[in-house]
């Protein structure tokens, strides 16, 4: 009788074909981990462009552009009144503009609280962090004589240029932080507000193409992410700057200061006022024009200073 050869892989065969197939997945890893970061990219540039379509749509309806903050005071930023033109209209409308401090007088109402923490899929960088993060310290703030409170508020990735080469800084970019005006009302709700912008196309003499004004703002640490003290309260929050709102190019006044844009996640060089991108190699911002364009991080600060200020004099191309 003749024994059968049931064909069977050996051992050492099949330590090969494990072998191969572990080469072929260490030499394929790095192009799957480009062509996902790659997405990232272009999922943040999109951001980046939805939210120069709402600055356009917003000055067409109103002839004019939104403030960045209103110096300060517990108000909401340029980024709540983007809203309606990112299509979340039901968000906005639980804002009341009138208010004293209207950041801070949402909370009595779950629709209220809900608004204050909404993740808006246009402020998040996908390569940054996931869609569930909410600022985590505003401790060392007083209002209306409540020491200690907290409010949590969605946070974002991306930040209004400012400017960058005056000392009275967050002023002198396009939208601008402006003060308010109204009549004061005692006891609550403290004060009714008529903010009036002071910017639009007409201020920005530069060009528009020209004059960057939104970027990716610098987050060193993960870790850090939400806390008021690395720069990463709410968005909606105007209390402090640089929540939502950061500059770059070069100071002249007041010592010099240069702020590039950041090297990386880890460049902790004034970490609460530069733009930084977690993308290699680069920086995107919208600029006024609404066109969406990466900056080189080793970009010069003359150049910088120009992209940031809408009316410096200087127009400079995209190094």
């Amino acid at each position: 009788m003749k024994t059968r050869n049931l064909g069977g892989f050996t051992v050492v065969e099949l330590l090969v074909v494990i072998t191969i197939i572990g080469i072929l997945f260490g030499l394929l890893l790095p192009a799957v981990q480009a062509v996902r970061e790659a997405a990232r990219r272009m999922q943040c540039s999109n951001n980046l462009k939805q939210m120069g379509l709402a600055l356009h749509n917003f000055e067409s309806a109103n002839k004019e552009f939104p403030p960045s903050g209103i110096r300060g005071s517990g108000e909401i930023t340029w980024a709540v009144h983007l809203l309606p033109y990112l299509e979340q209209q039901s968000v906005y409308s639980e804002f009341d503009l009138r208010k004293l401090g209207s950041y801070y007088r949402l909370g009595a109402n779950p629709a209220e609280v809900a608004a204050r923490q909404a993740q808006i899929p246009s402020y998040l960088c996908p390569s940054r962090r996931g869609p569930q993060q909410l600022s985590r310290d505003n401790d060392n703030r007083v209002f209306a004589g409540v020491p200690n409170y907290n409010i949590p508020g969605a946070c974002g990735d991306y930040a209004y240029v400012g400017g960058g080469n005056d000392g009275t800084f967050h002023h002198q970019g396009t939208l601008r932080n402006i003060a308010f005006t109204g009549t004061w009302q005692l006891p609550a709700p403290w004060m009714v507000i008529k903010a009036k912008s002071v910017t639009g196309f007409r201020t920005v003499s530069d060009g528009t193409s020209y004059t960057a004004v939104f970027g990716e703002k610098h987050l060193p640490s993960i870790p850090d992410a939400g806390l008021g003290a690395a720069g990463d309260a709410s968005i909606f929050n105007d209390d402090t700057f640089q929540w939502s709102s950061r500059l770059m190019g070069r100071q002249i006044t007041n010592g010099t200061i240069a702020r590039t844009l950041a090297a990386g996640p880890t460049d902790v060089f004034r970490p609460t006022e530069r733009f930084g991108s977690h993308h290699p190699g680069a920086c995107q911002f919208t600029f006024v024009d609404g066109s969406v364009k990466s900056i080189s991080i080793s970009a010069d600060l003359d150049v910088l200073t120009a992209l940031a200020l809408p009316s410096a004099g200087v127009v400079v191309g995209i190094p």
